[in-house]
């Protein structure tokens, strides 16, 4: 057991922490769900592959990354910053190099999966549970900056593996993109990254500033407050959360839908491109933004203001047809629910269930809206096809808006009736 007096501040290092994160997440999830992005068209161009079953690679990597979640959050402080956090990283690396290598659309399908077992180790869940340990103030700011290095990569990187494809072909740009990710990836897990801060040598940031801060003469340091898992799932407000996550998942699929809609309204594929890099860009200054607020207003008034704010660009999407600016600030705007499945998640199950199972309780919230999250594409398209018009797609995205923020003040109410406990020994703690 850690004590205040034997540690140091974390100071400076907790935010380079934070950096680590973000490169760690922008070479695994970076790379291999938005920046293979660009691989689509060239690969099955020059194999003859179907488009829509080479698709089914991002299908294999959410299915990877939903089994994963079911019991990675249980073994993450055995793993963050050891070697076997290593090793994983390596083996889904080496998943997407080998890519560079395959004729078989099989072949992609497998690597999907085993990238997306890998992310579980390295996104969301891992991040979300070491921010967690690390910070006892402005968790959302560092959380909503981790996820917003993420963005920058991936605004940086696509258009450059894409002139690398142009040049060198599609089959090294599969290994250039592998190298790059093992440069971001493996050194912020062997020397920055560690589960808590107890691991350097050091205090949480914002230890001691707050009153729930330890006793004098030193309690333990590890974050241990919180909700026992076996109660936590058992509960109402549980089941508000997964639902949700899963409302939110089902609407998170415009960025792919964009470039079609643009095409059907008039707009043409370009205001669809930019449509695509509105969001992207957006996304780097929402992450933090969202995450700050959360900090600040508390998560359940900052996710309701920002689900508020997902309604107003469905509204401007609807009134974007033949408006080019108005169609490409609106999918810049309509990109903060992405936020709100990140950095939003995180803040709302630090607020409802604590630190003590947070690992645990993240994972199967997120393993069970992934799988709703698979169907959002197929949903929003038959929406498309039986309707005839986007206007459709975007109403029922506003409905389902309505439904979120009628389930975060669900969550609200039924938290109340969550026991906190504190420790192995399932102390009761006071939450003023």
């Amino acid at each position: 057991m850690e004590h205040a007096h034997d540690l140091k501040s974390s100071g400076k290092f907790a935010w380079v922490l934070v950096l680590g994160l973000g490169l760690m997440s922008a070479g695994t999830t970076g790379s291999y769900s938005v920046v293979a992005g660009c691989f689509m068209t060239p690969v099955c161009d020059d194999l003859g592959i179907d488009y829509n079953m080479f698709s089914y690679y991002f299908t294999a990597t959410l299915v990877g990354i939903a089994v994963a979640m079911m019991f990675v959050g249980k073994i993450l402080p055995k793993v963050v910053g050891r070697w076997t956090h290593v090793a994983v990283a390596v083996v889904l690396l080496a998943a997407g190099a080998a890519m560079a290598f395959y004729s078989n659309v099989w072949l992609f399908l497998l690597s999907g999966l085993v990238i997306g077992f890998g992310m579980s180790f390295t996104t969301g869940l891992c991040m979300s549970a070491v921010i967690d340990q690390w910070f006892r103030k402005k968790a959302g700011l560092a959380i909503g900056l981790a996820w917003a290095v993420n963005s920058v990569y991936m605004v940086v990187m696509s258009p450059v593996i894409t002139a690398v494809i142009e040049s060198v072909g599609w089959r090294n740009g599969y290994l250039v993109l592998a190298a790059v990710s093992a440069v971001l990836v493996i050194p912020s897990i062997m020397f920055i990254i560690r589960f808590k801060p107890s691991d350097k040598g050091m205090l949480p940031y914002g230890y001691g500033e707050e009153s729930d801060a330890a006793e004098e003469g030193g309690a333990e340091v590890a974050a241990t407050r919180g909700v026992p898992f076996r109660m936590a799932v058992k509960s109402p407000a549980f089941i508000a959360c997964v639902l949700f996550l899963c409302f939110v998942q089902i609407t998170v699929c415009m960025n792919q839908l964009f470039p079609t809609y643009a095409v059907e309204v008039g707009l043409g594929a370009m205001t669809g491109s930019i449509m695509v890099s509105s969001a992207s860009l957006f996304d780097i200054f929402l992450n933090p933004a969202v995450g700050s607020a959360c900090d600040k207003l508390g998560s359940f008034k900052a996710l309701v203001l920002w689900t508020v704010v997902s309604i107003v660009s469905f509204v401007m999407l609807i009134c974007s047809a033949g408006v080019p600016w108005l169609a490409i600030v609106g999918a810049g705007v309509n990109d903060v629910m992405y936020v709100v499945a990140g950095s939003g998640l995180t803040c709302l199950l630090m607020s409802v269930f604590g630190s003590r199972d947070y690992g645990r309780i993240f994972g199967i919230v997120c393993g069970v809206a992934y799988i709703a999250g698979a169907f959002g594409m197929p949903i929003m398209t038959a929406v498309y096809s039986a309707t005839g018009t986007f206007n459709a797609v975007f109403g029922l995205c506003i409905a389902m808006n309505v439904a979120i923020i009628a389930l975060l003040f669900v969550i609200k109410a039924t938290s109340k009736k969550l026991q906190w406990v504190e420790g192995e020994d399932e102390k009761p703690v006071a939450l003023g």
